[in-house]
């Protein structure tokens, strides 16, 4: 098993843009997507859903600002 440290450059990109595409997939399902369908708005899944892209989005962000 690696240790999460002993990753090389290319592969903490990787991840980073792969947070970063996690985020936009979240945010389009569960933000606009509950947004678009009005009748069946569901307060708790925009704002989990919020919650869940800010955490991957700050995540592949302070991946990314670890390589410089």
């Amino acid at each position: 098993m690696r240790y999460a440290g002993n990753v090389n450059q290319r592969q903490r990109e990787s991840v980073a843009r792969y947070l970063y595409d996690l985020s936009k997939i979240v945010f389009a399902t569960a933000v606009v997507g509950n947004l678009v369908a009005w009748e069946n708005f569901n307060v708790i899944n925009l704002v989990l859903g919020g919650i869940t892209v800010w955490v991957f989005l700050k995540w592949g962000l302070s991946l990314d600002e670890e390589k410089r």
